[in-house]
């Protein structure tokens, strides 16, 4: 068993020791410091998508910061974002939910702890959003 572990914990021959502790230590930043992570994630995405008529319904005006999302912008239904989801399956390719063209929605949804889950992509920029149901 003691082999088997030293074989997991050795990174592959293809990636050197600089590159392997690069990554190594952008894990440990990333989950230590978990809720200035979720912040900044949360304000670079409110950046990116400020112009997009979902977060204007909302009337962000650009706003990025946690506590004006979680007072503006409501939990909302896959039932609420549904005409939003068919015109975008039927070819609109204006900036509706995300300012990158959203390129395929999951058919699957994901069950956890009493919540459905879908995601919508978009593959040219490797961006995504969970829409809790």
């Amino acid at each position: 068993m003691a082999v088997e572990s030293e074989i997991l914990l050795k990174p592959p021959s293809s990636v050197d020791e600089k590159s392997h502790n690069n990554a190594l230590e952008f894990i440990e930043e990333m989950t230590k410091n978990t809720d200035s992570v979720q912040e900044r994630v949360l304000a670079e995405i409110l950046a990116q998508n400020s112009e997009t008529e979902y977060l204007k319904r909302f009337g962000l005006n650009g706003a990025t910061d946690r506590e004006t999302f979680k007072s503006k912008v409501a939990i909302i239904t896959y039932e609420d974002l549904l005409p939003d989801i068919q015109r975008i399956a039927n070819g609109d390719r204006s900036s509706i939910l995300s300012s990158h063209p959203i390129s395929e929605f999951l058919t699957r949804f994901i069950f956890i702890k009493t919540h459905y889950y879908f995601f919508i992509y978009s593959f040219k920029f490797f961006s995504y959003a969970i829409m809790c149901v």
